[in-house]
């Protein structure tokens, strides 16, 4: 059965829910990490036009800017399907994801504590979804 608005095929689903799921977390990790590592590169920031130069250049730059705007689209797409009341609670994943990210493709250390948080985080997001109706 289809709907006069288009909305049939996998995309609509379950599986294509999960999917700009994924999407999302990886492409506002992505967009954080980016950041992290061209900060680290540009240095100090002294707000000349040299610097703003080197900012509009730095490839990690322009893929943090791309990571973003890619998760907008994606995030317009879900909040079209779910609730703002649960989507919201959800997209704290990408604080999971970065922690991860950072940890191991940047090598920082993370503390007990932080990885206490991530359980929390997590049982939070459990809760919130068992809460919701179907």
């Amino acid at each position: 059965m289809t709907t006069q608005t288009g909305d049939s095929g996998w995309l609509h689903g379950r599986l294509g829910t999960l999917m700009l799921w994924a999407l999302l977390i990886a492409t506002e990790s992505a967009g954080q990490l980016f950041t992290k590592v061209a900060g680290d590169q540009l240095g100090q920031m002294n707000f000349t036009w040299q610097w703003l130069a080197d900012v509009a250049r730095n490839p990690g730059i322009l893929a943090a800017i791309a990571s973003y705007l890619g998760a907008f689209f994606v995030w317009m797409l879900i909040l079209r399907r779910s609730s703002l009341s649960l989507a919201f609670p959800l997209s704290s994943l990408v604080f999971v994801a970065v922690l991860l990210g950072s940890w191991l493709g940047l090598g920082e250390h993370i503390s007990l504590l932080h990885w206490v948080g991530v359980v929390v985080i997590v049982a939070g997001i459990v809760l919130l979804a068992e809460g919701e109706e179907s």
